[in-house]
């Protein structure tokens, strides 16, 4: 199962890639939501105030990542479909917008400045 891995107080440290197209983003509709409310708001209100700034360069709906036949693709989309303002890196490379990329099993994915590391065992 591909998952990905986070290391920050406002998520949880895995998330299980169970579906064939998931969102990531700041909008608590999508699939896996950066940060994670569940996590965020147990956090101590200086402390959701320290990452304010950093969280808020994740865009609404940051980046899509796809399960098709051959493996896992991710993809930079933005709220409005025109792209993140951020960007989505892969391995500190910044993906071209729409335009899908094959993730490989340890890749470091950043959306905007937070980052994880992607799965596939």
């Amino acid at each position: 199962m591909a998952k990905l891995v986070f290391d920050y107080p406002f998520m949880a440290k895995e998330y299980e890639l169970k579906k064939e197209k998931i969102l990531i983003g700041r909008q608590n509709t999508n699939d896996i939501t950066i940060p994670d409310y569940t996590y965020f708001k147990n956090l101590p209100e200086t402390t959701q105030r320290l990452y304010l700034n950093t969280l808020t360069k994740i865009s609404r709906i940051h980046a899509r990542i796809t399960k098709k036949e051959d493996g896992w693709y991710i993809e930079d989309v933005g709220t409005s479909g025109l792209g993140s303002q951020y960007g989505t890196y892969v391995n500190m490379a910044r993906l071209e917008v729409k335009k899908p990329y094959k993730l490989q099993d340890n890749d470091e994915i950043q959306f905007g400045p937070i980052k994880c590391k992607f799965f596939e065992k």
